[in-house]
């Protein structure tokens, strides 16, 4: 059988919906590489009212600006910076994205023997903590899954590990 591993599409939203995905994060990316948003867009084979688009869309919904853009002169000349929120955006998809790849990337433990300490349901969550042998280990995990468990109980736990 082959393995398998644990897949993320990554965006963020607000409570009006979508707002920055990966296609906005590859946009503004270029743009602090390229100094325009045309050129951003043609690196990443976007048509330019495609990527206009895009971060048009991003900035209505976050009722700010990702971007801005001064014009050039006859010779043109003109540029595009991201703005403090879009710098933002960046570094906060760039981190979510990193933490992401760090958890897909499994490697099976043995597991651990240990005994139910505490356990608390609530949202359709529980919250455990086991006793092990060299220490205390918090989980959340579906109400589902510790359902029939109760303090005092033995369990094995199973951890997947970097």
């Amino acid at each position: 059988m082959k393995r398998t591993r644990p897949a993320f599409k990554l965006w963020l939203e607000t409570d009006e919906g979508y707002v920055f995905g990966p296609g906005v994060f590859s946009l503004l990316k270029k743009i602090d590489e390229t100094g325009t948003l045309k050129e951003a867009a043609q690196s990443l084979g976007m048509s330019y009212r495609y990527a206009w688009g895009l971060i048009r869309r991003a900035e209505e919904t976050l009722g700010e600006p990702l971007i801005s853009a001064s014009k050039g002169g006859r010779l043109g000349g003109g540029r595009t910076e991201n703005t403090e929120l879009g710098r933002h955006l960046i570094d906060d998809f760039e981190k979510i994205r990193a933490t992401l790849a760090k958890v897909s990337v499994v490697h099976e433990a043995e597991a651990v023997e240990g005994v139910v300490q505490s356990i608390a349901v609530r949202d359709g969550e529980a919250r455990m903590t086991i006793s092990l042998d060299r220490g205390e280990v918090e989980l959340t995990l579906d109400a589902e899954a510790a359902e029939g468990l109760a303090e005092g109980d033995a369990v094995k736990v199973g951890f997947h590990l970097r």
